[in-house]
Formats: structure tokens, sequence, C-alpha cells
């Protein structure tokens, strides 16, 4: 096979919105590394460049070229020759340009190479192992840079240019590859291809779609994976003609199912064990170094570093996943919608819509609220953050705009389309991110020179975004009043 052959393997093995994603997501990582290192104007310019560009390969290696794997395991099934050494070759050749492109340029800058060499090569062997190793080791993965970092200032260790800092990543380079090809050769004989709950790797989620099994969450062959204790524990009380809404959850099915108590404590339960990982593990830098003020401030910045990160996701993500499972029956011809209408209790047209609206919005928007009150209650806790804060809380009353518009327009038969909606969700992600970015720059204990300047076109961004999602409710709920029942599926 040529060059152009090799480069194509893994474009054809990922799905078209995934594809377009990488490319724009590394080349915002290339472009801004590439300012970054021209216009800077420091000596050590290279290094935030690097990092930056390092990023990119991270994001490449752990959600784009990990797809090859799919098509290895299909063409092993299948018994298909000849696809397994060309696949192997691809990754190598993305490997080579992934490295050879970038320290051409800073040769040419006359930067240093080995210790560009090792970062990258490091978040590229981290960024594939990521993507091959089971969920829940991936979760701890994913915590490691947020670690790493605390670690770093808490420590006082040297820099990734430090010379012992280098080899330690060169040491850890061939162990993270073998690791990756111990996995890869164990995926490839083992598994069929197909996610199978918390143990199957991060990479088998892109099987099932653009979206991945993020489309299907709540469905009831994924629901079945699960532990026999996190299996969900549906509440029937009071559903009936007396409480219609609770009728409509549970016909409408998935996470809108109403769950006992003792369900909602499990599921609490595992998300609070995955959060006590870095908080047990700063405590425990707390024990072993110098117990002063720094340690309570370290404490502190990684819990509002972690209540950020908290509101990049779980906002975006609460309004995707709503939009997903009820798109599956508004925008699918089918014989179950128009048979919500026949529920007992309904009532006249205008109760009909509201108590649909209770069901659909009832629990997003309760969601959304717990993360808002989460915010409020470190605001009230931790004064010298109020400012950085009121940033987060202005992202989620931003995102919580996206759900309320996208439901409405959903409902009154003018769904947005799957770009629309996801082009919705990257500007909020983008606004959330800068939300969390540019108040530590222009705020922060080192604040940068003339990041305060970007705080008020970043609150006018919000608002201009807000009343772009208030137009598109309005407009949703036009439709719906002009609808005989909103129960008629819009294909």
């Amino acid at each position: 096979m040529n060059l152009s052959q090799l480069l194509q393997i893994p474009w054809y093995s990922a799905h078209r919105p995934l594809r377009w994603m990488t490319v724009l997501v590394f080349a915002l990582c290339s472009a801004g590394a590439l300012a970054l290192g021209l216009l800077a104007g420091r000596p050590d310019a290279w290094r935030g460049a690097a990092m930056l560009y390092g990023i990119g390969l991270f994001f490449v290696w752990a959600f784009f070229l990990p797809l090859s794997l799919l098509l290895a395991i299909d063409a092993r099934r299948l018994r298909v020759p000849g696809v397994q050494r060309p696949i192997f070759a691809s990754l190598c050749l993305y490997g080579a340009l992934g490295l050879g492109l970038p320290l051409a340029v800073l040769a040419r800058a006359g930067q240093p190479l080995l210790p560009a060499t090792a970062l990258l090569a490091l978040l590229g062997t981290g960024g594939m192992l990521f993507a091959l190793m089971p969920r829940y080791l991936a979760i701890v993965i994913g915590l490691t840079p947020s670690l790493l970092s605390g670690l770093w200032r808490h420590f006082d260790l040297p820099g990734f240019t430090d010379p012992r800092t280098v080899e330690v990543m060169l040491l850890l380079i061939p162990v993270l590859l073998l690791c990756c090809a111990w996995r890869w050769r164990q995926l490839l004989r083992v598994s069929n291809g197909q996610a199978s709950g918390w143990n199957s790797p991060m990479v088998l989620q892109f099987r099932n779609g653009s979206w991945g099994l993020w489309s299907q969450v709540g469905e009831q062959r994924l629901l079945c994976q699960r532990p026999g204790w996190l299996q969900p524990a549906v509440d029937l009380d009071d559903v009936g003609p007396t409480q219609p809404h609770r009728a409509l959850r549970v016909a409408l099915g998935g996470w809108y199912l109403p769950l006992t108590l003792s369900s909602h404590l499990r599921q609490l339960a595992l998300l609070l064990g995955i959060v006590a990982v870095p908080v047990l593990s700063i405590l425990l830098l707390d024990y072993l170094g110098p117990h002063d003020r720094n340690n309570t401030d370290l404490l502190k910045g990684s819990l509002v570093g972690g209540l950020g990160t908290l509101g990049v996701i779980a906002g975006p993500m609460i309004s995707a996943l709503s939009l997903l499972w009820l798109s599956k029956r508004w925008q699918r011809v089918n014989g179950e919608l128009p048979l919500l209408a026949l529920l007992p209790g309904l009532g006249g047209h205008a109760h009909v819509r509201w108590q649909l609206l209770r069901a659909a919005l009832g629990l997003p928007l309760l969601m959304h609220a717990l993360v808002l009150l989460l915010v409020g209650v470190a605001m009230l806790c931790w004064h010298g953050h109020v400012a950085m804060l009121s940033f987060l809380l202005l992202a989620q009353l931003g995102t919580t705009t996206i759900t309320v518009a996208a439901m409405l327009n959903l409902f009154g038969g003018r769904a947005l389309p799957i770009w629309g909606a996801g082009l919705l969700l990257m500007i909020a992600i983008a606004l959330t991110l800068l939300s969390m970015l540019l108040p530590v720059l222009a705020l922060g204990r080192h604040p940068l020179h003339g990041a305060a300047s970007t705080l008020p076109p970043l609150v006018l961004s919000w608002l201009l975004f807000g009343a772009a999602m208030v137009w598109l409710g309005r407009r949703g709920w036009r439709g719906m009043q002009r609808l005989p029942h909103p129960f008629l599926a819009q294909p």
C-alpha cells in the first residue's frame, strides 16, 4: 500500500462527525502552538507550544487512531487476509508524522529536541493506552494530569525540560508501548468488537455510531451489562391517571424512568467513589508533604478546578443525553409515540403540553439545578473565588437554555438537525472552557496582563448566546401551540 492509502485507514474507520472533530481539535491546537511559539517573544515559549500541541496529539491518539482496532477486529473475525500489517504500518506512519513535523519546526527554531520528543511521545502513547484500557481504568488515567499537576507544585519537582524528568519520560515510553501492544493483541484475539459494560475499552464505545454509546444511554441492552448492584430499580408508586407525568416518564424509558431511592443512592455512591480518587490523592499529598497553608490552598484550588471540570462536562452532557434519547421517539416514525396520547389523565390540549414538558424537562432541569446548587455552595464557602465561580454559574445557566430550547423545538415539530445541535453544544463547551480559564488568568493569584479585558466580551458572548436560545425556544413554543397534540413524529 502507498502512503496515501495508509493515511486513509483511520479516516475510514471513524464516523464522519468524529473525523471532522479530530481535524478541528488538532488544527486548533497546532495553530495555537505555532502562534504561541512565534508571537510570545520569550525563549521558553516553545515549552507551552509543545504542551499545547501535545494536547491535540493526545486527542488524536485517544479518540481517532485507536478506531483502527475496530477494523482489525472485524477483519480478523471475517478471516480477511492482509489487513493487520497495513493497519500497523498506518499507526507507525501517523506516529512518525506526529513527532517528525513539530520536531522539524523546533529544530529550525534552534530549540532542544529531546525534551519535546519525550513529552510528545509520552502524550501519544498515553492517549492510545487511554483508549485501550477498560473504562474504569480510563477514568483514573483521565484524572492523572490533574493529580500530576498538583504533585509537581506540591513537591516543587523540576519541569519536563529537566534532564532527570526527561530520563523518567524516556523510561515510561517503552513501558506504555508494551502495555498498548499487549492490550491491542488481547482485544484483537478475545474481543467480539462490541462494548460490554465497564470492562470493555473506551474505543469500543464508538462502535455504535458517531455519538458512540451515548446515543443509547438507558437502553435495556446496556443496562443489563451493569453490575447487579447498579441495575436500576424502577419506582412505579403513584404511576397512573393521578400523576400522568410519571406515567409519561415510564413510557419514555431510558434515564427518564423514575427510580427508587436506594437505586439513586447506589448511583450516587459510584459518583462519589470516582470523585474520592483525586480528593484522597490530594489528602495523601498533604500527609506526606510539609504541613503548611500551601496544602490547604492546593486542596481548595484542586476542588475548584474539579468543579470547573464538572461544569464543562455536566452541562452540555445533560443537554445532549436528553435530546438524543427523546429524538428517538419524535424523529422516527413508529406506532409507540401516538399511543402516548391515549394515556389516561392527560386532559385537554394545554394540560397535555404541560404534562409532557414536566416529564421531559423535569429531570434535565433538576440535574442542571443540582450543578448550579453545587456552584452556589462553593461560592458561599470560598469567598475568595466568588468572582471566578460566578462565570461557571453563568456557564451553567447558558447550557440550561440549550436544553429548554432544543426540547421545545423537538416537541414543536421544528427539531434541530444533528449538525445544528452539535454546533450549539460545541459553542457552549467553548464558552464554558473560556469561563473556566479566562477568570483564572485574569483574577488568579498571578494575573496575566491584559486578561481582565477579555472578561466583558465573555459575558457579552453568554448574553448573546442566551438571547439566541430564548428566540429558539420561543420558536419551538409557537410550534407546539400550532400542533393538534405533541405526540406527532417529526422525521
